[in-house]
């Protein structure tokens, strides 16, 4: 199926609206509300999603997309994300049509569901913008270079240290550009704030996808 596009915003009185750049995207997306910015972080930060869509829906007229806040290809596999309607505060529009058995399986996410994964996504609200502003910059080298380092563990201050001779800010969101595509990980991101003791470990076939959070 082709990629869905994102349907024009409808706000509730009330609610904010939030702009910001999605890296894996190359472009800006609109969101409204603390929960759906909450999910898109999810989804950013998620190595095995490659591509989404906010407020999905069909190009072909003909054809029907899932009410859901989101679409993503995760682990190669389409998937279909709807905020439970206390999490978003919103009513879904999802009762306005009935879903017949044609249609794709709607994953609901809970308040309690985003709650869980709360430092998790603090932190990449804190880590995303690096990407964001070094996107016109080309880190592949340097990335290459920190992850080959890195090893077997490391914390962000010895990386840090390591690479002395090159700008902080640079080595930095290398190796948030690192974490943010699954070469490295970091199972400190889901259990404490981020800071220069973060532990930071090279990924392997066995560790990918256990150390972020599920989405």
């Amino acid at each position: 199926m082709a990629d869905p596009v994102a349907r024009p915003v409808a706000r509730s009185p009330g609610q904010t609206l939030h702009h910001v750049w999605a890296p894996k995207l190359n472009r800006t997306v609109m969101l409204t509300g603390r929960e759906q910015l909450h999910l898109w972080v999810m989804l950013e930060a998620h190595p095995g999603v490659t591509r989404y869509c906010e407020r999905p829906a069909s190009a072909d007229p003909d054809i029907r997309c899932p009410v859901a806040d989101f679409w993503a290809l995760r682990d190669g596999s389409h998937v279909w994300l709807r905020l439970e309607a206390e999490a978003s505060g919103t009513v879904s529009d999802a009762t306005a049509d009935a879903a017949s058995a044609e249609d794709p399986i709607v994953e609901t996410i809970s308040a309690d569901e985003l709650k869980r994964h709360r430092h998790w996504v603090r932190n990449w609200l804190s880590l995303l913008p690096y990407l964001s502003s070094a996107s016109a910059l080309n880190l592949r080298p340097l990335q290459a270079q920190v992850i080959e380092w890195v090893g077997s563990e490391a914390s962000l201050d010895e990386i840090e240290r390591h690479f002395a001779n090159t700008d902080a800010v640079l080595v930095r969101t290398a190796v948030i550009a690192a974490l943010h595509d699954g070469s490295l990980i970091s199972e400190d991101l889901q259990i404490r704030p981020w800071d220069r003791s973060t532990r930071i470990y090279r990924s392997n076939r066995n560790t990918v996808g256990r150390h972020h959070a599920p989405q």
